[in-house]
């Protein structure tokens, strides 16, 4: 029983991280085999078109993962080259309360407070760009 639980664990996990592949809306072009990364759109010098976009937040181990799965997605669009941004979204909270409550002869008194933690998760939103 605890062999088939770890199983299926390991089933979702893997249908998890093989079902996040990005979508991604715009056009598209014959594939390219090269794919100019940059991380500031001021950085572009050569004449372009935006062709589209795409964000990546969840199903990856590192950032360095993610970029790479943006180039390729970039390569199979037709992309030229590819304009990344990291961002951080808020995707929840946790609060933690904490008190003492002391006893006294005549009164009893309570001190304490909370402390609440947002919970956020990075994201790379890309646009990629086609050279005219």
């Amino acid at each position: 029983m605890k062999k088939l639980f770890i199983q299926s664990i390991g089933i979702f996990a893997l249908a998890a991280t093989a079902s996040c592949t990005p979508s991604y809306f715009g056009k598209t072009y014959s594939p390219t085999q090269n794919v100019d990364v940059y991380f500031d759109a001021a950085d572009v010098k050569r004449e372009h078109e935006v062709m589209g976009t795409t964000d990546i937040g969840q199903g990856f181990n590192s950032l360095n993962a993610v970029q790479q799965k943006v180039i390729e997605l970039g390569k199979a669009q037709g992309a030229d080259g590819v304009v990344m941004k990291l961002t951080e979204e808020v995707t929840g909270s946790s609060k933690s309360d904490f008190g003492n409550m002391k006893n006294g002869s005549k009164n009893s008194t309570y001190t304490g407070g909370s402390v609440t933690n947002n919970i956020k998760t990075k994201k790379v939103l890309a646009t990629f760009i086609k050279y005219k």
